[in-house]
């Protein structure tokens, strides 16, 4: 990133809008907004999501890296912002676009091998935001979430970007989306393992990430909820012995739905578990199992899956 060095601090859009400074702490670093900013790029799924429901398309000059379908609410919207790259762009691809602020999802964003540390955009005048969730110096491994970051992830975007009512809208629709699923969740006293990916090692999920929320929401006891984690590696002997009553399948490109069920019903061993044989399956989308704007998709569409199982 030796680049970010040499070049001068960028100088925010003049057209952008003047209002009252906005100094957020995020992660480790403070960075003030005299400005709104207008020349925003988002780095992964998560983080557009939010800027869409916010309605702040119109301030986006380039996305990148999606992990399912934009939902089709937002798929107008999304549609009009350029993509940059299907993974993270390289630094340089960022730069051209002369960016005011960019908006990760994970951590990863910021690592070296890809955007390069979040201060040093910052000593380019180029705001930065990683979603409260995946700040582990906020949320360590073996400490569980509630929806807390994704409301205070609605609150911040709306205080750099100004738009305070629509942010305190999203916040109330969002905790009321969640908490009527907690007050009723189906599941209820129901063991389950969350599928992720892999046929050698099962990837699950552990104790504390969203994933497991959206698990105990619903009402569900997880067989890995004792493993510190978000993701973690099972055995398939610990599925085997647990034979859990439901299993959730994470619906992503890199691994569908589809092929886990088949490769469990296809599996000797595993075809004999209660829950295949009975076809006692959830499937949810990886993007809802994050905390962002579709978590509340998330909790509710695993919900509504396990309230018409019989």
């Amino acid at each position: 990133m030796n680049l970010l060095k040499a070049l001068i601090p960028l100088a925010l859009s003049t057209s952008a809008a003047m209002a009252d400074a906005v100094t957020v702490s995020n992660c480790g670093t403070d960075h003030s907004y005299d400005t709104v900013p207008t020349r925003a790029i988002t780095l992964n799924q998560q983080a557009t999501e939010v800027m869409l429901a916010l309605g702040l398309e119109g301030s986006m000059v380039g996305t990148a890296y999606l992990d399912d379908a934009i939902p089709t609410q937002w798929k107008d919207a999304y549609d009009s912002v350029p993509v940059l790259a299907e993974k993270y762009p390289a630094a340089e691809v960022v730069l051209a676009e002369e960016p005011d602020f960019l908006f990760a999802g994970f951590g990863s964003a910021f690592s070296e091998d890809n955007m390069g540390a979040a201060q040093k955009w910052h000593d380019l005048g180029v705001g930065t935001y990683l979603v409260d969730a995946s700040c582990k110096t906020y949320h360590p491994k073996n400490v569980p979430l509630t929806i807390e970051p994704i409301l205070k992830d609605i609150e911040v975007i709306g205080d750099i970007f100004h738009v305070e009512d629509r942010a305190d809208t999203l916040i109330a629709e969002t905790k009321a989306r969640i908490d009527a699923v907690g007050n009723n969740p189906a599941g209820a006293g129901r063991s389950a393992f969350i599928y992720d990916s892999g046929t050698d090692t099962p990837y699950s999920i552990g104790c504390c990430g969203g994933p497991a929320l959206v698990a105990k929401t619903a009402g569900l006891n997880s067989i890995s909820a004792d493993v510190e984690g978000t993701w973690v590696d099972l055995a398939w002997e610990k599925v085997v012995a647990t034979d859990p009553q439901v299993i959730v399948l994470i619906e992503a490109d890199w691994s569908t739905a589809a092929e886990k069920r088949e490769y469990m019903e296809q599996d000797p061993v595993l075809s004999e578990l209660t829950a295949v044989k009975e076809g006692k399956f959830v499937i949810v989308p990886f993007s809802e199992t994050l905390l962002g704007m579709r978590f509340a998709d998330g909790v509710e569409t695993v919900n509504a899956q396990l309230a018409a199982m019989k």
